[in-house]
C-alpha cells in the first residue's frame, strides 16, 4: 500500500519555555485538501517548518510521502511544492533568476512556469526586474509559481494568498482545484476562513499549539446553527414555531419571522407544509462562525 502523503505523530516543538506545537497527530490521505486553521501565533507555521525539515521537533515524528523527515529529508522533499509564510527572496536577483535558481534545486523540470506566469499576470518584463522593486503581491505570485511549476505530488502552503488581490485569490483557488483534480494533495495553513472553506474538504483547528478539532467543513458546520427567515401569506399562527431546535425567535412583522435552528429540520418542514409559505430561507452556519464557536468551546 502507498503511504499517506503526510503522517504526523505526537509532534511537539518548544522554544525554551515556549510551547509552539504540542502533541499534534494527523494523517493526510492522497488527493485530500486539508486546511490548517488558526490565528497568527497558534503554531501553524512551526508545524509546517517541522514538516519541511527546516526545524527539528522536540518530540514526535513527521513522515512525508513515506519518508521520515528526520532521516531522509531529501527524498521527502523531492516531490513537494512549498510556499513558506514569509517567502524570503534575494532582492538583487531578478524574478527570472529567483525562479531559475529555485528550480535548479528541484529534481523535476519547471513544466508549468509559462502557464502560471500568465495566470498570475507576471509579464516577461516583470521577470527581468530585480525583486527589490516587486510589490508584496508580486512576490507572492513568484512564490506560487515556484511552488506549482514542477507538478509536485504534494503541496505544503503557508498563508498562500497573503498579499494577493481578490482577483488573484480567485485564480489561486481555481488553480488549486485543477491541481486536486489531477490527483494532487494539499496541506494549507490559513487564517482566512472563507478561503479554506472554498479550497479544502477537511480542516484542523489549532489553538495555542494544540489541535483542538479535526473534521470536514460539513461536519463542523452542517449540524450547527442555521439562520432562518420565514415569510407567510398570512400571519404566523401561534405555536407554529414552538418546536425543538428553534431559538432566538424574532417576529419582524405578523407574517415574517427570523430565528435560529439546530438539528434535524424534517419536523420544521412538516409544520411549514401546513401553511402558505411565501419565502423560507435557511442559511447554514459558515466555517467562520463554526471556527469561533470551536475556539470558545476549547477555552
Amino acid at each position: 500500500m502507498t503511504a499517506p502523503p503526510i503522517e504526523i505523530a505526537g509532534l511537539s516543538k518548544r522554544f525554551g519555555a515556549v510551547v509552539a506545537v504540542s502533541d499534534v497527530s494527523l494523517t493526510i490521505e492522497e488527493g485530500e485538501s486539508f486546511g490548517y486553521l488558526g490565528p497568527n501565533g497558534a503554531g501553524k507555521t512551526t508545524t509546517i517548518r517541522c514538516m519541511l525539515g527546516l526545524i527539528k521537533p522536540t518530540a514526535g515524528s513527521v513522515r512525508i510521502l513515506g519518508h521520515d523527515v528526520s532521516r531522509d529529508l531529501n527524498a521527502a522533499l523531492e516531490r513537494i511544492g512549498s510556499l513558506p509564510g514569509e517567502f524570503g527572496i534575494w532582492p538583487s536577483m531578478t524574478g527570472r533568476e529567483v525562479l531559475d535558481y529555485l528550480s535548479s534545486l528541484h529534481p523535476a523540470p519547471p513544466v508549468r512556469r509559462e502557464d502560471l506566469r500568465g495566470r498570475f499576470e507576471l509579464s516577461l518584463a516583470d521577470l527581468d526586474r530585480q525583486v527589490r522593486f516587486y510589490s508584496r503581491g508580486m512576490r507572492q505570485k513568484l512564490g506560487l509559481i515556484q511552488a506549482f511549476e514542477h507538478e509536485p505530488a504534494l503541496m505544503i502552503l503557508d498563508e498562500p494568498t497573503e498579499g494577493l488581490d481578490p482577483v488573484m485569490q480567485q485564480r489561486f483557488i481555481a488553480l488549486l482545484r485543477e491541481y486536486r483534480a489531477r490527483g494532487g494533495t494539499v496541506f494549507m495553513s490559513s487564517h482566512i476562513l472563507s478561503e479554506v472553506e472554498l479550497a479544502t474538504d477537511r480542516v484542523g483547528v489549532v489553538k495555542e499549539g494544540k489541535l483542538v478539532r479535526v473534521g470536514s467543513a460539513t461536519d463542523l458546520t452542517g449540524e450547527r446553527v442555521r439562520h432562518c427567515s420565514l415569510t407567510l401569506a398570512d400571519e404566523v399562527p401561534a405555536g407554529l414555531l414552538d418546536i425543538e431546535g428553534v431559538s432566538d425567535l424574532v417576529m419582524a412583522s405578523p407574517s415574517h419571522a427570523r430565528f435560529e435552528f439546530r438539528g434535524d429540520m424534517q419536523p420544521l418542514i412538516e409544520r411549514l407544509a401546513a401553511v402558505h409559505v411565501l419565502e423560507f430561507l435557511a442559511e447554514p452556519e459558515s466555517l467562520a462562525d463554526a471556527f469561533f464557536d470551536i475556539y470558545q468551546e476549547s477555552t
